[in-house]
C-alpha cells in the first residue's frame, strides 16, 4: 500500500491473515480500502502490527482449525504487546460468533461476512474497551451493492490481475456446503456499480479481471444476466482478459457458452464444479444434476471451442459413497481430462444435511481415494502439458520468475508458462513457443511482444 501522507505518529500498522477463497481474499482488499481510510497502512509483519485481522474461511474443517492455532499464537504476542488489537472476520466469525470470544480471550471483535464495512464503528468502540460481536445479517437489498462506491473510489493498483465480486451468497444449500449460512442468500450487484469498480481497476492498470460469486453465473439484477454482464465488461478499455469463478452447472447455457466465441476478453478456461460422478451421490449432494446432463455441458463447451482448458472441483468420500461409486468419479475424471482438479476429502461441517446423515466414511477409506485421484489426474495433467510443446501460445507477464533471468505468466487457458527472458515486464503480452511441460507449469520461448500498459 502507498506510503501515508499524515502525520507518523497518527499512522498506525494493520496485518491481515486470509484462508479459503478468492472471495475471501477479494475481502481482504476491501478490508485495506476501508481502514486505510481509517490512517491504517498494511504491514507484512505480525510483530510491527497495531491491528490484527484474521479473516477465515469454514469450508473445511481443517481451515477452521488453522484459525484457532494462529489465534493461539497471537494470544502470545498480545501478552508482550498487550495494546494490540485482534479481530476475526469471515466465515468462522459469522458461524461461531461470542463463541470465538469465550474461547479466545485475546480476540476484541468478531465481525461477519456483511459487516466488514462497519470496522471503522467497530474500532471506535473497541479503543474504548468494548467486546464487539458485529455478526447480524443485513436484509439483502441493503447489501446488493455490498462494495460501497467509497471503497473503491481512489483503486489501487491492485496489478496486473484484480478479482471482483459480483455475486454474493447462494440459494443452492448444497447438502455440503455452509456457504448459505454464513454467506447469506444470493445476492447479486447492480451493473452500473460492478462497471464503475472495473473501469477503475483497468485504469490503474490491472489487464485481467476475474469475477467472483459462489454461484456466479447465476448473475441478474436491474434485467442485466451474467451474458450481458460479460458482453458490457468485454467493451471495457484495456481490459485484456475476463475471467469467472465460481459457477454452477445447472446456469451454464448455450448463450453462456457462445460468449467464449464471441467476446475477444473471454479467456477459453472453465471452471465447472462436477463434486461426484455418481447419480446417487449427486443427489444426496444436493446438487440436481446427471452426469448425462454434465457431460452434456462439457461438450457444449468443447464443441465451440476444443482447445477451452476445463477445471472442476471433486469430493472423495462423501458418506454412503461406496467403491463402485468412487469408480464411478474416477471413470468421469478419465472421461472428460480435466485439465485441472480442486480434489477434497469430505468434511463434515456443522449445520449441513451431510453432516447427519448415516455411512460417514473412514478417515484411512477417504485418504487412499483421494490418493489414487490426484495420482491418475497427475497423469493426465501431464499428458496434456505435453502435447502443448510446440504450440504458439499468448502469455499475459505476471512478473520475474524466482530463476535467474526468467519471468512467469499465464495463458488464456490459464497455464502457468515461464520464460527464459531479463527483458519482459509485468503486463507485456507475449506470443511464445512452448519448448517444455513440466508437472504443473509449461516453458517457452518468445516470438513476439507487445506492451498492453498504456
Amino acid at each position: 500500500m502507498e506510503e501515508a501522507s499524515q502525520n507518523t505518529e497518527t499512522v498506525k500498522k494493520v496485518f491481515i491473515q486470509t484462508y479459503g477463497c478468492q472471495m475471501n481474499e477479494y475481502d481482504t482488499e476491501k478490508m485495506f480500502e476501508v481502514l486505510k481510510h481509517q490512517n491504517y497502512f498494511q504491514t507484512d509483519s505480525r510483530e510491527d502490527a497495531d491491528l490484527i485481522i484474521l479473516n477465515t474461511c469454514s469450508i473445511r474443517e481443517k481451515a477452521e482449525n488453522k484459525v484457532y492455532s494462529e489465534l493461539g499464537r497471537l494470544r502470545k504476542l498480545k501478552s508482550v504487546k498487550p495494546e494490540l488489537k485482534i479481530g476475526v472476520g469471515g466465515c468462522v466469525a459469522q458461524q461461531e460468533g461470542k463463541a470465538i470470544l469465550r474461547r479466545e480471550a485475546s480476540v476484541d471483535f468478531v465481525f461477519g461476512t456483511d459487516n466488514l464495512f462497519e470496522l471503522p464503528e467497530m474500532l471506535k468502540k473497541v479503543s474504548r474497551g468494548q467486546e464487539i460481536i458485529q455478526t447480524k445479517r443485513h436484509a439483502r437489498q441493503k447489501v446488493r451493492n455490498f462494495i460501497p462506491e467509497y471503497a473503491f473510489q481512489q483503486t489501487q493498483h491492485h496489478g496486473i490481475k484484480a478479482h471482483l465480486a459480483i455475486t454474493k451468497g447462494c440459494n443452492n444449500h448444497c447438502s455440503f456446503c455452509v456457504v448459505p449460512f454464513t454467506r447469506g442468500i444470493e445476492v447479486s450487484r447492480e451493473p452500473e456499480n460492478i462497471l464503475a469498480e472495473a473501469q477503475r481497476l483497468t485504469s490503474a492498470g490491472t489487464r485481467e479481471i476475474c469475477l467472483l460469486g459462489q454461484n456466479v453465473n447465476s448473475y441478474k439484477a436491474n434485467g442485466v444476466d451474467f451474458v450481458e454482464l460479460l458482453h458490457r465488461l468485454d467493451e471495457l478499455e484495456n481490459l485484456q482478459r475476463l475471467r469467472f469463478i465460481s459457477p454452477h452447472p445447472k446456469d451454464f447455457h448455450e448463450e453462456l457458452a457462445d460468449a467464449f466465441v464471441t467476446l475477444p476478453s473471454l479467456c477459453e478456461q472453465m471452471h465447472l464444479p462436477l463434486q461426484s460422478g455418481s447419480d446417487r451421490i449427486l443427489r444426496r449432494m444436493r446438487r440436481w444434476y446427471t452426469m448425462e446432463t454434465f457431460y452434456e455441458k462439457v461438450a457444449m463447451l468443447r464443441d465451440r471451442l476444443p482447445e477451452a482448458t476445463l477445471s472442476t472441483d471433486l469430493i472423495v468420500g462423501f458418506p454412503g459413497e461406496t467403491e463402485e461409486e468412487f469408480e464411478m468419479t474416477m471413470e468421469a475424471v478419465r472421461t472428460i481430462r480435466f485439465d485441472l482438479i480442486y480434489s477434497f476429502k469430505y468434511s463434515t461441517r456443522p449445520g449441513t444435511r451431510a453432516a447427519e446423515y448415516p455411512e460417514h466414511l473412514a478417515e484411512d477409506v477417504k485418504s487412499k481415494r483421494l490418493q489414487i485421484l490426484l495420482e491418475t489426474q497427475g497423469k493426465i495433467v501431464q499428458e496434456k502439458n505435453e502435447a502443448l510443446v510446440g504450440s504458439i501460445q499468448e502469455v499475459l507477464v505476471q512478473g520475474k520468475h524466482y530463476r535467474k533471468n526468467s519471468i512467469t505468466g499465464r495463458t488464456r487457458g490459464n497455464h502457468s508458462v515461464h520464460i527464459n527472458d531479463s527483458c519482459a515486464i509485468a503486463g507485456d503480452l507475449l506470443s511464445v513457443r512452448i519448448t517444455g511441460a513440466l508437472h504443473n507449469s509449461l516453458e517457452a520461448e518468445i516470438i513476439s511482444k507487445s506492451t498492453v500498459l498504456s
